[in-house]
């Protein structure tokens, strides 16, 4: 969907959270572009204190910044004016439908980690899944443009927010391996949450050459307590509000921030796949 009406403010929220994922605490604007009208800045600063403004009468750029204790309640109100005010993308429908037709025939026989993923793709949207707010599946194995392997699946809101889902089965690990094999879980959402990002810069365009538009991307690791791991503060922000927005799933556990283990002390044999 490339529709202002349908998404308002969609080219500011793209810039906002552009900021948000590279860990940046300003927006900048050049003095002689369209700036972010009024109407946006207030949706995200709505007690007039979070953003402030500094701007000159020369040439010099136009820079609305904030401080990080401030970033929760920003990263909050987006969300929440993106959930509430967007309107779903009108292909997301068929492009889900075939990516779950996909993910049913890629094998003829699941393995436990497959069985473990079709219950999470199965589940979205319903009350007991534990992705309030993701809907619909947005790509299986998702493969980046340098082929540095595949991504296990992207999920999305149809809104614009994407997680980007790793799964991992750490149970029959030796206790002491564990949390390296979590740590790698989570070390992985990440990587393809910044591929993604990079590639993508603001649209996805799908093989049939339809549009989305990307504005917010979130990394996810799962294992089979199906606790989300998430691979930096804003991931676990953005669950929590979604999580807030949709309730229902009482047994869903919150969502968690940060590696367990140093990742440079991680074996081959700690990060192999259990496919059996």
């Amino acid at each position: 969907m490339n529709n202002e009406n349908g998404q308002p403010y969609k080219k500011w929220f793209k810039i906002l959270f552009y900021a948000f994922h590279n860990n940046e605490t300003a927006i900048e604007f050049p003095i002689d572009d369209d700036n972010p009208p009024d109407d946006f800045i207030k949706i995200i600063n709505k007690n007039e204190k979070r953003l402030i403004k500094i701007s000159s009468c020369t040439s010099s750029p136009v820079v609305w910044y904030w401080f990080k204790d401030d970033e929760p309640e920003i990263i909050d109100q987006a969300i929440e004016y993106i959930d509430r005010n967007f309107e779903i993308d009108q292909n997301i429908d068929s492009l889900d439908k075939s990516e779950r037709e996909k993910f049913r025939s890629s094998k003829s026989f699941f393995s436990r980690e497959q069985k473990m993923q079709k219950k999470l793709i199965d589940k979205l949207g319903n009350s007991n899944s534990i992705f309030p707010g993701f809907h619909y599946l947005f790509k299986y194995e998702w493969i980046p443009a340098d082929s540095d392997g595949k991504n296990d699946m992207i999920l999305t809101n149809g809104k614009g927010i994407f997680a980007i889902v790793e799964t991992k089965r750490v149970r029959n690990i030796m206790k002491g391996d564990r949390k390296y094999k979590i740590s790698y879980v989570i070390h992985q959402a990440g990587r393809y949450k910044q591929k993604f990002i990079e590639e993508c810069n603001g649209f996805y365009r799908a093989e049939d050459g339809k549009l989305f538009d990307v504005i917010a991307v979130i990394g996810i690791g799962i294992t089979e307590d199906n606790e989300r791991r998430c691979f930096r503060p804003f991931d676990e922000q953005v669950c929590k509000i979604l999580d807030r927005i949709y309730p229902g799933n009482d047994g869903i556990k919150p969502a968690k921030y940060g590696l367990l283990a140093n990742l440079s002390k991680l074996s081959i044999n700690t990060i192999q796949d259990d496919s059996s």
